[in-house]
């Protein structure tokens, strides 16, 4: 049954990557716009991370009676980041498939924002470790 899971993931994945080549050779021919781009998942992901941030901040102030304004700015800077995003592919694309394509968009992102997240925070840490280097 592992093997089925896995095959069924990695064929899914396959699927995905297939659409979203489709896609961004679709809108570079059409429209002449990158839709699936790294500055597109870092933005998206950065929305995403004040999203998660500011709900667990709001929830936490909201039971023990603290100030939940900065979980609702964190919130709010997070929408606005996603909906730039959306925004952007409005003015870029046609207004319907901006809005659609750009759903589907947000929903691939989620699981590579947290991806990406990790391997940024795997990469600092391993940084941090870089010891100096002294010239005698």
């Amino acid at each position: 049954m592992t093997v089925l899971i896995i095959l069924g993931v990695l064929a899914v994945i396959a699927i995905l990557f297939v659409i979203v080549t489709w896609i961004n050779d679709f809108t570079k021919r059409t429209y002449s716009y990158e839709f699936f781009s790294w500055g597109n998942l870092g933005v998206t992901a950065l929305g995403y991370l004040l999203l998660f941030y500011g709900v667990k901040w709001f929830n936490e102030a909201s039971t023990k009676g603290g100030d939940i304004l900065n979980g609702q700015l964190l919130i709010g800077i997070g929408i606005i980041f996603i909906l730039g995003v959306l925004y952007t592919h409005i003015k870029h694309t046609s207004f319907l498939f901006g809005i659609v394509v750009g759903i589907f968009q947000l929903i691939v992102y989620i699981p590579l924002s947290v991806i990406s997240i990790l391997a940024l925070l795997a990469a600092v840490a391993w940084l941090t470790e870089t010891k100096p280097v002294y010239k005698l």
